[in-house]
């Protein structure tokens, strides 16, 4: 017998084929809209008695192997690899090695290390740290079910992969290890982050004190990338199809006080904003999508940058409102029901009106219309007439604004390429911060100012722009400036040597010379839009004439445009 007819057989294709699509019982079968072309009327039908699934439009069939490497766009043989490992059977060739590639080797490792020290964490001299645990209101069951451990020693664990006969080479590659010599998650609890097939690609440290940073991070690595990942969805999927939607929080702990509540259709980010590649997951198990992030500036600007990527996704969002609570963890330990706040979380344009009424002075009329103008901006990214009106009606209702005078704001919105836009924005993400950081962390003062082409007291934009002119002005003597706070700058470069990590020099420079030239970029912009107001109010000065020409010159010369 064949090794795909052997995994056929020990293979559920309702089970698999219910980890990527919504199946509705028809009869005796399953029914679900084809995942392989576009259709109004389901038509893909899922027999569990012959185990094989039949699109009745496109005129395809599939049976496990086939559905897998399809849907996943992997190759046959990875896919045999795959399902031989969930259904026991043993291969005589290891599909890795075949390929010449050491990520079967690192999948071991990250196994290996996540059983060693979760076994440890049960050990007699680590029972401070399982208290640490238990009075976070961890039960025996939740701790075992995410396999949550300590890092005792920093060199005990390099000698036991070694003594496991894995390579040295393929050790420190893994992302795990600072050195031989040092565990970098040394002296934290640490959550394993797992792919969507429950296989460990990466960790999460955390301190048991104040000490910065309080979370330290997987870099990427050949099996770990964040953006596609979501922690612990192999756990969530089955509860997120089964509920239709799911539960986006920011940090692990939330999305293990969450199960160990009740809500096993939660997952976490992974340090970013929701990725196009995470949304494209997710749809396979539902459309219904609750953010939940931590009640903070930060958890507003990654639910806005999460929304922006969902628009014109087809999925259906709403927003869980913490009200006073810091995060989720804090409603689940003071025993309020968090069903309640899933039952009143915020639409969209609830969400954009809350937020608005923060941002102006609801006191008068004109906090109204600025509010309309950034609603119809948001709405005029939508490209799907009926979600559209949808919109508009409810912000009509909410605001009692006539929804005619809304269409009229609507049709008066400049049309954005948000594509660049939203490419744009994603590079100022925290771009003050980085300056900062690369240049007390590695000393790039004068490289600063050898790529820096405008004045110093020219750059605006966040208040941490005070923070870095003060830093430029100060240069060399920035240790003796109190009003700069080196304290938070120097807790977070180990940020910055993170994403560094396997970079050598030249590449360092030349990203931190990519960050001065967005700086110079944005002056260049800010100063071009305020000389195009001046020679339209004044076309006829030949001093503003000359003076955008020079602007323009100067720009090309140092390239930045």
């Amino acid at each position: 017998m064949s090794i795909s007819r052997e995994i056929d057989e020990k293979i559920n294709i309702v089970d698999l084929v219910s980890r990527y699509l919504s199946l509705k019982k028809a009869w005796v079968n399953y029914k679900a809209s084809c995942p392989f072309h576009s259709e109004k009327t389901p038509s893909f039908v899922v027999s569990p008695a012959k185990n094989i699934a039949y699109c009745f439009s496109c005129h395809n069939w599939w049976w496990p192997v086939k559905f897998l490497s399809e849907i996943e766009k992997i190759p046959f043989s990875e896919a045999v690899h795959k399902l031989a490992k969930e259904a026991w059977i043993e291969l005589k060739t290891d599909f890795y090695k075949e390929r010449r590639d050491s990520s079967g080797d690192i999948f071991d490792i990250y196994k290996v290390v996540t059983e060693f020290y979760h076994a440890d964490l049960y050990k007699s001299e680590n029972s401070d740290k399982l208290e640490y645990l238990y009075k976070r209101w961890l039960s025996d069951e939740t701790i075992k079910k995410f396999k949550l451990w300590y890092s005792w020693d920093p060199r005990w664990l390099f000698y036991k992969l070694t003594e496991s006969w894995f390579k040295e080479k393929d050790i420190l590659e893994s992302g795990i290890f600072l050195s031989s010599s040092k565990d970098k998650f040394y002296s934290r609890i640490v959550f394993p982050i797992a792919n969507y097939w429950g296989n460990v690609v990466a960790f999460t440290g955390r301190v048991l004190d104040n000490s910065l940073p309080k979370y330290l991070n997987s870099p990427a690595t050949k099996i770990f990338d964040k953006s596609s990942i979501l922690f612990w969805l192999n756990l969530a999927k089955t509860e997120i199809w089964k509920k239709d939607f799911v539960i986006i929080v920011e940090w692990q702990m939330d999305t293990v006080s969450l199960h160990q509540a009740g809500f096993d259709n939660t997952v976490a980010i992974s340090w970013t904003a929701l990725t196009d590649e995470q949304i494209k997951i997710l749809k396979r198990l539902t459309k219904n999508i609750f953010f939940c992030f931590d009640n903070d500036n930060a958890w507003i600007n990654a639910t806005f940058s999460s929304i922006e990527n969902t628009i014109n996704q087809e999925v259906n969002i709403k927003i869980i409102d913490l009200w006073k609570n810091k995060d989720p963890d804090e409603i689940v330990k003071s025993w309020q029901d968090f069903n309640d706040y899933v039952k009143n979380s915020m639409s969209l344009v609830q969400f954009y009106i809350k937020q608005g009424e923060k941002k102006y002075d609801i006191t008068g009329v004109q906090w109204k219309v600025s509010l309309i103008k950034d609603l119809m901006k948001k709405i005029k990214k939508i490209s799907h007439d009926l979600e559209r009106d949808f919109h508009i009606n409810e912000i009509s209702k909410l605001l009692d604004i006539w929804v005619d005078t809304l269409y009229k704001e609507l049709n008066q919105t400049r049309d954005v390429n948000f594509s660049r836009v939203s490419k744009i924005e994603k590079k100022w993400f925290w771009i003050f911060e980085q300056i900062c950081w690369y240049m007390t962390l590695y000393g790039y003062f004068d490289l600063f100012f050898e790529n820096f082409h405008y004045n110093v007291d020219e750059i605006e934009g966040g208040d941490f722009s005070n923070t870095l002119v003060r830093l430029l002005q100060a240069k060399n003597t920035y240790l003796e400036d109190e009003s700069i706070d080196i304290d938070f700058i120097k807790s977070i470069e180990l940020f910055i040597e993170e994403e560094n990590i396997e970079w050598n020099k030249d590449k360092i420079k030349k990203n931190f010379k990519d960050l001065v030239n967005i700086l110079n970029k944005s002056i260049y912009e800010k100063k071009k839009a305020l000389l195009d107001l001046r020679m339209k109010e004044d076309p006829s000065n030949n001093e503003l004439f000359q003076e955008y020409s020079k602007l323009i010159v100067e720009a090309k010369k140092y390239s930045i445009i």
